[in-house]
């Protein structure tokens, strides 16, 4: 009976044994079945090997890594457009700013000597000046000072 044990016995480990190695080659067909359904592979953090050929020849462009991070290579470049007109424009924007204060200044200065000039030709004195010079003589000085009007009660 003990040889029969042994049999069963031997039999029963070549049984499990055969399981095991049917469930672990199970497990890893599930496993390569995952990685192809994700595209995933076990090197695929890394981009390889990196030589100045394979940047030259444009290699590198071509790994996972690159062909994953297309969306923010194109968001980056969206961003430095942004940024490139914004300040393009706000340069436009001081320029026309600066040329504007130049003229305000301009016509400030005009605008004073204008008044400055309106202000001489309304004085009493350059009135007179000028209706003598165009003959008009029925406006003369007041020979009496002026005087207050008093109202009465």
């Amino acid at each position: 009976m003990n040889d029969e044990n042994k049999d069963i016995a031997e039999e029963l480990a070549n049984a499990l044994n055969e399981a095991e190695t049917k469930e672990r080659a199970e497990k890893e067909e599930a496993i390569k079945a995952i990685k192809k359904f994700t595209d995933q592979d076990e090197d695929d953090n890394s981009l390889g090997e990196i030589t100045l050929k394979s940047i030259i020849g444009g290699d590198i462009l071509q790994s996972r890594f690159m062909l994953r991070q297309v969306v923010f290579f194109m968001f980056l470049v969206l961003l430095a457009i942004i940024y490139t007109g914004n300040r393009y424009a706000s340069q436009q924007d001081t320029l026309l700013i600066d040329s504007l204060k130049v003229v305000l200044q301009e016509e400030r200065y005009r605008v004073l000597t204008m008044e400055s000039e309106l202000l001489n030709a309304s004085r009493q004195s350059e009135i007179v000046k000028e209706l003598k010079a165009n003959g008009d003589s029925t406006l003369l000085h007041s020979t009496t000072p002026p005087f207050a009007i008093s109202k009465k009660d």
